[in-house]
């Protein structure tokens, strides 16, 4: 039996239903590095209030945990770092949305996705640049190795599609330069 997709399970039907999304987290970063193993999968999405209640009827419940709808209001409306998860019953896979709709640097992804192209039809992943700047901030909080390593593995794959500038003006933003910086320097 082939190994359950996070892209087909998670990302398919929310890019087929015309979310504005973007993948990033561990599957974004294997985008612009090298595979590894993860069991969830990060998306960062962009959508009103109103439109919210789609989740449920994308995702339903006979096949899949997804919030209530007051929770991803709630989760929608937060200033800053909402979050909320779906997981799918029979795989115990788990996909991590991130609303977004209010974050500059997530509109300023989504102008620069990239592409990819599968069996299925295309994907959307966000940029370098913003995979890095999250990596670092989840880096930050608590210095798990794996950020680490997909920072350097990033760096040394694709360095040369990065916009440097850009990011570590992203990063002295959001205060998190220093620990850009040393997390090269290990």
């Amino acid at each position: 039996m082939p190994e359950p997709d996070l892209i087909e399970i998670f990302v398919r039907p929310i890019h087929d239903a015309g979310i504005e999304y973007l993948v990033s987290g561990s599957v974004g970063c294997m985008f612009f590095s090298e595979p590894r193993l993860t069991l969830d999968i990060d998306i960062a999405i962009a959508m009103p209030d109103d439109a919210l209640s789609q989740l449920s009827s994308i995702f339903l419940e006979t096949g899949f945990y997804c919030p209530p709808p007051d929770v991803l209001i709630c989760e929608n409306r937060r200033e800053c770092r909402g979050h909320f998860n779906v997981i799918d019953i029979s795989t115990g896979l788990k996909a991590d949305f991130y609303p977004s709709r209010t974050d500059p640097f997530f509109h300023w992804a989504w102008e620069n996705r990239r592409r990819a192209d599968y069996p299925h039809g295309p994907i959307f992943y966000a940029p370098p640049e913003y995979v890095l700047v999250w990596k670092v901030t989840y880096y930050r909080e608590g210095r798990s190795e794996k950020h680490l390593r997909d920072v350097r593995r990033m760096i040394e794959v694709s360095g040369g599609e990065i916009d440097n500038a850009l990011l570590e003006a992203e990063l002295d933003h959001r205060g998190l330069i220093d620990t850009y910086r040393s997390m090269l320097a290990q």
